[in-house]
């Protein structure tokens, strides 16, 4: 709705006074800081507890680039050249560092490691019942959704 939309936002000439400078943003927001070199940018990225992304523009400074990769590889799960920060495409896992996300996973493991674990056991002899419960019930059928995507 109307109410609930979010215009994209652009927060320039942040500092290391400002909230904003030190979390991690989520939505159409991109926030802008001006550092005096890249060690200072290193520096800062250690410091921080977040390590999901980095973005790195250059128009053609790969040995730049390179540096910053190599450093941020210890800091970040995925670092991005000439692109935005994104999650996808979900054919790449999904990773992070610190505490912004922990480990590596596919979006299959992801659904599994953030769903809660159940069994449901039925009788052998039970078949008709199996088959009821699988098309009745919301979370059989929402695993069996998931058991498809794997497969």
């Amino acid at each position: 709705t109307q109410q609930s939309f979010f215009h994209p936002a652009l927060v320039a000439y942040l500092t290391p006074d400002m909230r904003l400078f030190h979390e991690e943003q989520f939505g159409p927001l991109v926030a802008v800081a001006k550092f005096s070199s890249i060690d200072h940018v290193i520096q800062i990225a250690k410091n921080s507890w977040s390590g999901q992304q980095v973005a790195i523009f250059t128009e053609s400074d790969a040995p730049g680039a390179s540096t910053l990769i190599d450093a941020f590889s210890t800091i970040v799960g995925r670092a991005n050249i000439n692109l935005q920060c994104s999650r996808g495409p979900d054919v790449l896992p999904f990773s992070g560092r610190r505490s912004s996300a922990m480990g590596t996973m596919s979006v299959t493991s992801a659904v599994r490691a953030f769903s809660v674990e159940v069994v449901v056991a039925t009788h052998p002899k039970d078949t008709s019942l199996s088959s009821e419960l699988l098309s009745s019930s919301k979370l059989l059928t929402s695993l069996s959704s998931v058991a498809s995507l794997k497969n």
